[in-house]
């Protein structure tokens, strides 16, 4: 990966990644869901969403979760989803940086990215989420986020198993967001 990267450009090939995701998680999000309670979908799309932000960046994590964002509810998703992807694509930049030039750097790369995806979705999406939601309904957020807390467990290992697998099998040229 160059060190010359950066984190706020982004190439064209960059946002061909960010739009390809984007619309994969779209169309999933559209056609495989399943529902968990006060309107929340467990949503296998946020393994595009997760992996677009990582290998097109912060940039192409905004891009990711805007059409991800757009499908359901999007005044819940857009925000939730463009700040997650942001944060992500800046985080999995740090820990291309931090493991470039390492022995077995590769293999520390997605271990830092599995032992970090409940970070994204316990400190990122599912809080903007449900703080969204419980202020524009009825419904308190300790009470939506401790009912959705232990239900998106089986949506997030999904995400670490897929995301890793990919990552892993992807040729290192390609597991970093560079030009």
């Amino acid at each position: 990966m160059s060190k010359n990267i950066k984190p706020l450009q982004i190439s064209a090939r960059q946002i061909a990644i960010a739009v390809l995701m984007g619309i994969v998680a779209a169309i999933i999000s559209l056609t495989v869901k399943f529902p968990i309670g006060q309107e929340m979908f467990l949503d296998p799309g946020e393994i595009f969403v997760t992996l677009g932000a990582a290998l097109s960046g912060p940039i192409g994590g905004i891009i990711v979760g805007f059409l991800k964002g757009l499908v359901y509810a999007p005044e819940r998703n857009v925000p939730s989803h463009v700040l997650a992807g942001f944060v992500w694509g800046i985080w999995y930049l740090y820990i291309c940086k931090l493991t470039a030039n390492r022995k077995n750097g590769k293999l520390l790369m997605i271990a830092l990215w599995v032992i970090t995806i409940p970070i994204y979705y316990y400190v990122l999406l599912l809080p903007l989420y449900t703080w969204i939601y419980a202020s524009t309904s009825a419904t308190s957020f300790a009470q939506l986020f401790m009912e959705a807390a232990p239900a998106i467990i089986p949506e997030m290992f999904v995400t670490i198993i897929v995301t890793a697998v990919i990552l892993a099998v992807l040729p290192k040229k390609y597991t970093a967001p560079t030009k």
